[in-house]
């Protein structure tokens, strides 16, 4: 911090402007309705949630196809996935 003849208190006063200069820009972007997306990116739509039992889970390891879903049998699946690892 000396390097530039910029005090200890003088920087940690300048970081804490910075701060609170983003904290303010943020809770504006908020009021907006912008989020906390930065400029110059693009907001993706949100991704439908899926409760449990609704969805499935797919999984592929070199040319095996895993399909589980609420009623696969959680023995099993551990089994399997262990099988797997050891491969």
């Amino acid at each position: 911090m000396r390097r530039k003849n910029i005090s200890k208190a003088t920087y940690y006063y300048r970081q804490k402007k910075v701060r609170e200069a983003a904290c303010m820009e943020l809770m504006e972007k908020q009021k907006r309705g912008t989020g906390l997306v930065p400029d110059g990116w693009t907001q993706l739509t949100e991704a439908k949630s899926v409760t449990a039992g609704e969805g499935t889970l797919d999984i592929e390891i070199a040319g095996c196809h895993i399909l589980a879903n609420a009623q696969t049998d959680l023995e099993l699946l551990a089994r399997v996935c262990r099988i797997l690892r050891s491969l």
